[in-house]
């Protein structure tokens, strides 16, 4: 019965971990190694021969690349051959990837921001077995997002964002480490800033249907965000024929009904157009767009 597990214990997650498995035929005929599979990208594997004697043996070389894992991993190579008894034969190789230094965690969020109470302060910390590396600098490439160094030399404090317009915002971290020989890190760093309202879909998108005249009919879904309260007083299609109507459901939530739509009357800088009662955006426009 062949070795079939590798245990490579602990590595630095830089590294590649390299098995030789041997393949051993006791049978009476030539064993055809027919197919060799991994579970993964990260791991390759290659037989010396894909064919073995009677009473003899190959080598299957088995690299599993580390570099971007983090922590415990079990990784399989299957065997296919024309062996009766074994056809599909499963070999592992596991261990445990470490990173010399890294950020723990390696990206944050800090979500969609509450119009009124900012989010705290988060902490990034550095991790991995070389503990004697200490962060020097760090960078924000977006001036919304700041960042200092911890007191201790190791940790990162994330300030709230700053931000001033609604939608996703993002910013990359850089982080210099006191080892010259390694290199930066990056943290990526996000955050959703609220709008006045809620719209699902954003944009009307459709394909273009060659068999039928017409786009079929959608809803628009307007929900509150930020705004105490709102209403909507009228939704009209701009760029396109058709009118489109809306009710308010009972839990405040308005649903517009857009109609079916031409596919030749649809010009570019088409929408939807939601009017409301908010003095900051009294319009909104949903675009609407046709996929040829």
């Amino acid at each position: 019965m062949p070795l079939t597990t590798y245990d490579f214990g602990w590595r630095d997650a830089a590294e590649t971990v390299t098995n030789r498995f041997v393949l051993r035929n006791t049978g009476t005929a030539d064993l055809h190694l027919r197919s060799i599979q991994t579970s993964c990208g990260c791991t390759r594997a290659e037989p010396a021969s894909r064919v073995i004697a009677p009473g003899a043996e190959t080598i299957l070389e088995v690299h599993l690349a580390l570099r971007g894992l983090q922590g415990q991993q079990r990784k399989t190579v299957s065997v296919l051959s024309n062996d009766p008894k074994t056809p599909n034969l499963t070999l592992w190789i596991q261990g445990e990837a470490r990173a010399a230094v890294c950020l723990e965690p390696s990206a944050f969020s800090f979500g969609r921001l509450p119009p009124d109470t900012p989010p705290a302060t988060a902490m990034i910390r550095l991790g991995g077995y070389l503990t004697t590396a200490t962060i020097t600098n760090a960078v924000s490439d977006n001036p919304a997002f700041p960042v200092s160094l911890g007191a201790d030399g190791r940790s990162l404090l994330l300030a709230p964002p700053t931000l001033s317009t609604p939608g996703a915002h993002r910013a990359t971290i850089t982080v210099t480490l006191s080892c010259a020989d390694r290199a930066p890190l990056s943290l990526p760093v996000y955050a959703w800033m609220e709008d006045l309202l809620r719209i699902h879909p954003p944009v009307l998108t459709y394909r273009a249907n060659q068999k039928t005249a017409a786009l079929a009919p959608r809803t628009v879904i307007v929900k509150r965000g930020t705004a105490p309260q709102f209403q909507i007083t009228a939704v009209r299609v701009e760029g396109a024929s058709g009118e489109a109507s809306f009710e308010t459901r009972p839990d405040g939530t308005v649903h517009v009904q857009v109609p079916a739509i031409g596919t030749n009357t649809v010009t570019p800088g088409a929408a939807l157009v939601i009017v409301t009662n908010l003095p900051e955006r009294p319009e909104w426009r949903v675009p609407i767009r046709v996929q040829k």
